[in-house]
């Protein structure tokens, strides 16, 4: 796996591609793997062993399930999006520990705004 990755990066790389951009495309793929995995994914509430309010972030495709069939996301509205709003109050704000960095709260934003790239609109059609 680890060799697969390190050829795909050379090979985006002799394309003209930052491998380090184009793992920031904001995609869900990309939203679970880079942000959501590490930080709620890891946590023991939102795994797939407890998946907690039926929200888990360990893999892409309980990302999707979670995001698809709780409405968390509205494509195009990151204001009105609950994963925002979640993330962002004050009381009972997600992840408990620590607030997540800015950079990786805007990639989300962004993704968002942007139109939800590969959510889909059913969980039926989830990754």
């Amino acid at each position: 796996m680890h060799r697969m990755v390190l050829a795909c990066g050379l090979l985006l790389a002799a394309c003209g591609v930052d491998p380090d951009e184009a793992a920031r495309q904001p995609s869900l793929y990309n939203v679970s793997v880079t942000v959501l995995k590490p930080y709620c994914g890891a946590a023991q509430c939102h795994s797939s062993f407890r998946n907690e309010k039926n929200r888990a972030f360990d893999t892409v495709h309980a990302t999707c399930q979670a995001l698809v069939g709780m409405g968390d996301v509205i494509p195009g509205d990151d204001e009105g999006s609950f994963l925002i709003s979640v993330m962002t109050r004050t009381v009972k704000r997600m992840p408990y520990d620590q607030p997540m960095p800015e950079g990786d709260l805007q990639f989300i934003k962004d993704w968002i705004k942007e139109g939800a790239n590969g959510l889909p609109a059913t969980m039926e059609q989830c990754p």
